[in-house]
């Protein structure tokens, strides 16, 4: 036989007291003796009794659910129909502590696909986090004019909470790290600058490459995957007048193209080129010939960090919140060679 869900009715009756003072034993409200609300307690454990999370979110006029995408500039791809971010570990990382830190807060949270907003979508969640969000974003423009409490991970220009890591300071210490011994000549391979990570990383380039006196090399690839990043990098590195020596790129996907570029061209890794990314992956560990030196962005960090701003939000209990989680470099074979 199919056992029956235990209900608060259950509870009140074992225990022998109302409804009512099981319902504020369990929730810790209203003037109830503490014998009596151990009392509940106890026999709410014993029972297995658990609260209807639906019941209580609609009692407060919510859903009880949260929305996580990434913003459609960020998730460009040449592909049409190609969900982009997929491809890119870090966003499944992000989710990952994002969804886990919604459960412990007693809220589910879904991945929304990239792309225009759906109306339907967003009134059916209490609160959105957009991942690396780009200036004028449509989908935070969409949230906003609906009402809906909404954060980022990476910066926003719309007055809204963020998380987001100091990109400036990570960049600037792995390009340090790839002249400790020799003068390195990186070239910086992206796929947009739409977000505000990568502007910050090619501001930060540029400074570098300036301060050093090395000319700036920029390759960008149309999109963020493997396939679209090789035909480009591939013929940067055949090149008969190249100008670097190194390549430092925005996402783990460009650095592990460019990695397989190079092996097909039959250059030495890192004694003829370094390669860093500065995005992390496993990938970039165990799924090449050879391994990639990156920055640990702590995604799951960022996502958990994302959740409780968002719920700040929803709650109204603080104003806007910015936090910053540092990025560390992890040292590999692919850079560093004397």
């Amino acid at each position: 036989m199919k056992s029956r869900r235990i209900t608060i009715k259950d509870v009140a009756l074992e225990a022998g007291v109302s409804v009512a003072t099981a319902s504020e034993a369990l929730n810790g409200k209203g003037r109830v003796a503490a014998a009596t609300r151990q009392n509940v307690i106890d026999t709410a454990d014993r029972l297995g009794y658990s609260a209807n999370r639906l019941a209580k979110n609609l009692n407060a006029g919510r859903t009880g659910s949260l929305a996580l995408t990434v913003s459609p500039m960020a998730a460009h791809s040449s592909a049409p129909g190609m969900p982009p971010e997929w491809d890119v570990e870090y966003y499944f990382r992000v989710l990952s502590g994002a969804s886990a830190q919604a459960f412990q807060r007693g809220f589910l949270l879904s991945m929304m696909p990239s792309g225009e907003p759906s109306r339907g979508l967003l009134a059916a969640t209490d609160g959105l986090i957009v991942v690396d969000p780009s200036q004028d974003d449509p989908i935070i423009g969409a949230a906003l004019q609906s009402g809906l409490p909404c954060v980022t991970i990476g910066r926003n220009g719309d007055d809204l909470s963020w998380v987001d890591n100091d990109f400036a300071t990570g960049t600037t210490s792995a390009l340090a790290h790839l002249s400790e011994l020799r003068d390195a000549r990186p070239a910086l391979f992206l796929s947009e600058t739409s977000s505000s990570y990568v502007r910050d990383e090619l501001s930060a380039y540029l400074d570098w490459c300036s301060t050093v006196g090395v000319e700036p090399v920029i390759i960008r690839s149309p999109g963020p995957r493997v396939d679209e990043a090789e035909p480009v990098i591939q013929k940067a590195l055949a090149a008969g007048d190249r100008k670097f020596d190194a390549v430092v790129t925005t996402l783990d996907t460009l650095a592990h193209a460019t990695e397989r570029s190079a092996h097909m061209l039959g250059l030495s890794i890192p004694q003829e080129l370094q390669i860093l990314s500065l995005s992390d992956s496993r990938y970039l560990d165990y799924g090449l010939q050879m391994p990639i030196t990156a920055l640990d962005l702590a995604p799951v960090r960022l996502g958990e960090i994302a959740v409780d701003l968002l719920l700040e939000s929803i709650e109204g209990k603080s104003e806007r919140r910015r936090e910053l989680v540092p990025a560390t470099l992890t040292v590999r074979d692919s850079s560093l060679a004397s």
